[in-house]
């Protein structure tokens, strides 16, 4: 087969183009965003399209929706539609004459998907965001000799599960088991200097570290501490003239965290087409006030704080079950947010970064408050897991939640 004509650097070219017989079982490639890591598995998949191994041939990644957009639609438009058939339901692809199974390792019961395989070849996208378990019945069911893993990722915590077990073994080197490279924006000669630099404007502090420099760095502290300035605060005064009236803004929202034994928390957010106003929130702590409210009453005061117009979005967590059957019974239109925690977190940094969203300083005080204390779990980042404090993160969650479902990465890119 004639391989396609790529434009690499010479780190990526030396990967890409390098025949599986001449790789090791366990090859990875890690570092920063947009460093051109997914982009050298290309070549390599159709190289393995030809390689002879026993065993199934393997692309998994979080889901198959997210394979599908990092991986596949790149990959399809490169073969040309004659060269693959591919099933989006069942995960069946044909390419090139060969025979690949997509599977998805969102959760620790995926490794389910591969158990009594016999694996010759898996390509693995975003590895660190795949259970270790997954992993792990992955790299045993590759028995056949010559198999191989190929896989990307971004860096995490330095004390996730794939820094500690596999790329830090000195011995997997050694043994000539596992090979690795590292990844920046300079390997990928396809980006204008002016993308990089407008990359390097969404990130500070630790974010930086990660995603621009690619380093495998501890999330600790104030999540917010370098992205938050007082210039995203704002007095009631100089909020922009008719904002909350009709032809002042493009479109509104309702950011919903909900509490029962903890506080319900509801942000007011304007979208002028070029910032997005925090107007108002509604900030009820039962354990404050000695109430509990229903969510019969809570939605009373969600229609009370939407107003008349009724002309919100609503976005809400979607484990909110019982408060969103009481939300359909009067009517209000409200969607499941995306409630995927850590992208959801970089998003909201990249927007306080920006200075793309504003907070009434006498409207907004407790979110406003919480977002400068909103912390990163410190005992779970010794287990190398990365989450946040369950603690004072009530507006941070809501504002995360209206950051993940509604802010195209394209307005961050200005």
């Amino acid at each position: 087969m004639e391989m396609p004509k790529f434009n690499f650097g010479p780190k990526a070219e030396r990967f890409a183009m390098r025949p599986p017989e001449q790789d090791w079982t366990i090859n990875i490639l890690e570092g920063a965003i947009r460093s051109g890591k997914t982009w050298c598995l290309h070549p390599k998949a159709l190289y393995c399209c030809q390689y002879k191994v026993e065993g199934r041939k393997l692309i998994t990644g979080v889901s198959k929706q997210s394979i599908y957009n990092n991986m596949l639609t790149d990959l399809f438009e490169i073969v040309g539609p004659r060269n693959y058939h591919y099933n989006r339901n069942s995960g069946q692809l044909r390419l090139c004459g060969t025979d690949w199974l997509v599977i998805g390792a969102k959760d620790e019961g995926s490794e389910k998907y591969i158990r009594g395989l016999t694996v010759g070849v898996a390509l693995c996208d975003e590895i660190s965001l795949m259970p270790q378990s997954f992993f792990q019945m992955l790299l045993s069911r590759m028995s056949p000799e010559g198999a191989r893993l190929y896989g990307t990722t971004n860096p995490d915590s330095p004390y996730h599960w794939l820094k500690t077990e596999y790329l830090d073994k000195p011995e997997l080197r050694s043994e000539e088991i596992l090979w690795s490279d590292h990844f920046t924006m300079d390997d990928n000669p396809n980006l204008t200097e002016d993308f990089v630099e407008s990359q390097k404007r969404l990130y500070t502090g630790f974010f930086y570290k990660r995603f621009i420099e690619g380093l495998w760095v501890l999330a600790e502290g104030a999540i917010y501490k370098d992205s938050w300035s007082d210039e995203v605060v704002y007095d009631l005064k100089d909020e922009p003239p008719g904002l909350r009236h009709r032809g002042g803004h493009s479109q509104r929202f309702v950011a919903i965290d909900y509490g029962t034994t903890n506080p319900m928390v509801f942000l007011d957010i304007y979208d002028d087409g070029k910032l997005f106003w925090v107007v108002r929130e509604y900030y009820w702590d039962s354990t404050v006030t000695m109430r509990q409210k229903t969510d019969a009453e809570y939605v009373e005061d969600l229609e009370k704080f939407i107003g008349p117009a009724n002309n919100a979005k609503v976005i809400i967590d979607p484990s909110a079950a019982s408060f969103q059957a009481e939300m359909v019974k009067h009517g209000i239109w409200h969607v499941d947010a995306d409630n995927e925690v850590n992208e959801g977190i970089r998003i909201t940094s990249m927007l306080l970064n920006q200075r793309m969203v504003r907070f009434c300083r006498h409207t907004v005080q407790n979110t406003i408050q919480e977002l400068q204390t909103y912390s990163w779990d410190s005992k779970a980042a010794q287990r190398g897991e990365e989450k946040p404090l369950k603690i004072h993160d009530h507006g941070p969650d809501a504002l995360r939640y209206f950051a993940k479902t509604e802010v195209p990465h394209w307005r961050l890119a200005w």
